[in-house]
């Protein structure tokens, strides 16, 4: 049943009641005060105790936004979100005897058979959540009035840049502990937690500091029906002290909707090598090398994607020699997943790996080798080249291309280390055109487009060991046809960062794949390091 239908049929209840009991539908159960947060929270005066400063739409939005549906036999419990319901505590539910009778999230629909319950939810630990006594009844949604508070607590240095500093949170009435939290950089502040308090007056510290400090904090006032938010500025000069602090008004990087975010790191370094040997003779070289990664973000509560543009090219030149390409990478890839929950989905992605300059190589022999003979000995065809430069692979051929579909487990998705894996079926295409594989030295074979399919495995990680450091790890494995024995690591890859300041780090990024051609070494690794600039990444 529609909310203006219903609050019309609320009016004229008394003449009706007989007609509604065989309509279909379903009936939303509300107090005086539920009603009255049905209104879109900007619409609502700044003394309004309901839906002050809420990200979140109105209960009104919430509920048709809800897709649980309510089966023959049961009722739901409803309990409003100020944000998004990831970022708020979960919901409990016990029964009559103290029993676990269902659990869920903010801003969904708890199914429960008919009777009186206890809901239990908000920050800290169990002693320290609300609780109120609910009665549910058949086809009804039973919505929870609004009478606690969210605190959302973002944190920062005094130049202005988002960091990880970390607070204690404690209510002044009885000094009691909720717990530690901790601030996001700029590229996680999306996912900061918001505390369901109960009213009352709040002290927030800096970690350590004791209850009766008269330093490194600040005291902040919680409403009911509000959610406030609250800058900590903390010193990192003088040992991280917190010296500021206060309200603001909620801006762009925590708004709900803003799903999409975007990145950009480009780095790059020039080495300038000259050598003098025991017979005076006199070398230099320049080697110039560049990365680049940008990054397109996708991330709320059902669904999650990535899309990520890496290129990395050096290019070396030797005095008296030409130019020549040290290493040409270029990858496109893009992974989607379908949140069936907070931890598990499928997921589907597609990857595109190639290079863009021609690749030369400089012998005075080269040989092509041809098919094999009747012997199974490789036979060499002719000699390509006798003098000077030989093509190995022209611009863009070889093209590798990937497709993955399966299920997706994210294992850890905290602020220090976020993990996640996944498997599924896969299908990978080689596209060769004009290009060689290097079989000895100086002997080369055409290479042949060709085409597989079977099973991958995929690890992601991101571990943050403090403010400056950051490690991300990602490891591809493929089986063709699914056989243990034709198991293929694609790609492992460590990208290491070192903060410099907000905006500029040193990076070092480590490389390996193995290929199941009849080449010298399987196992070809790349070693970069270089001085970055990056942008909300």
């Amino acid at each position: 049943m529609r909310f203006p239908t219903f609050l019309f049929l609320c009016a004229v209840a008394p003449a009706f009641a007989n007609l509604l009991e065989g309509l279909p539908g379903e009936e939303i159960t509300m107090s005086p005060e539920a009603i009255n947060a049905l209104r879109t929270p900007s619409a609502i005066a700044s003394d309004s105790s309901h839906g002050v400063n809420w990200l979140a739409p109105s209960i009104e939005e919430q509920l048709g936004r809800d897709g649980s549906l309510s089966t023959l036999g049961k009722g739901a419990i409803f309990v409003p979100t100020y944000s998004e319901p990831r970022r708020e505590p979960d919901v409990a539910v016990f029964d009559r005897n103290g029993k676990l009778a269902g659990t869920g999230q903010t801003g969904q629909r708890i199914l429960l058979d008919s009777g009186e319950y206890d809901v239990r939810f908000g920050s800290g630990v169990s002693g320290h959540r609300l609780h109120t006594r609910v009665k549910v009844e058949e086809g009804h949604t039973t919505v929870l009035p609004p009478s606690w508070g969210g605190l959302l607590v973002e944190t920062l240095t005094d130049s202005g840049g988002y960091i990880d500093g970390q607070y204690d949170l404690i209510r002044i009435e009885n000094w009691t502990s909720y717990g530690r939290g901790s601030g996001f950089k700029e590229e996680r502040l999306q996912n900061i937690k918001v505390w369901i308090l109960p009213p009352g007056l709040y002290r927030l510290s800096k970690t350590g500091e004791g209850y009766n400090s008269l330093r490194n904090y600040i005291t902040v006032q919680i409403n009911p029906g509000e959610l406030h938010s609250v800058e900590l500025i903390f010193d990192q000069a003088s040992g991280g002290n917190l010296i500021a602090g206060g309200t603001k008004s909620l801006n762009t990087h925590t708004q709900v909707g803003r799903h999409w975010t975007f990145g950009l790191r480009a780095g790059g370094n020039v080495g300038l090598t000259r050598t003098v040997d025991q017979a005076n003779s006199r070398t230099q070289s320049i080697l110039v090398s560049s990365d680049l990664r940008s990054r397109a973000r996708y991330d709320q509560t059902r669904y999650f994607g990535i899309t990520e543009l890496f290129l990395q090219n050096s290019f070396l030149k030797d005095e008296n020699k030409p130019l020549s390409i040290a290493s040409d990478y270029v990858q496109l890839r893009s992974t989607w997943v379908r949140r069936l929950n907070a931890w598990l989905g499928p997921y589907v992605r597609g990857q595109a790996t190639t290079h863009l300059f021609p690749s030369h190589i400089n012998l005075d022999t080269a040989y092509r080798l041809s098919s094999h003979d009747s012997a199974g000995v490789v036979k060499i065809d002719s000699t390509l080249i006798t003098s000077g430069s030989f093509r190995t692979q022209p611009s863009i051929f070889p093209l590798s291309l990937a497709q993955g579909v399966g299920v997706n487990v994210e294992w850890f998705s905290l602020y220090t280390l976020q993990l996640s894996t996944q498997a599924g079926f896969a299908a990978r295409q080689q596209i060769s055109a004009g290009d060689y594989l290097a079989r000895t030295r100086n002997s080369f074979e055409r290479a042949q487009s060709s085409s597989t399919i079977g099973a991958e495995g995929i690890l992601t990680g991101t571990l943050r060991l403090s403010t400056q450091f950051t490690l991300d790890l990602r490891m591809e494995v493929f089986s063709e046809n699914a056989s243990p024995q034709a198991l293929q690591l694609e790609n492992l890859e460590a990208d290491l960062r070192f903060f410099l300041t907000r905006n500029v780090e040193v990076g070092y990024l480590f490389q390996m794949s193995e290929t199941l051609d009849k080449v010298v070494n399987r196992f070809p690794t790349t070693h970069n390091l270089s001085l970055r600039l990056s942008f909300n990444y």
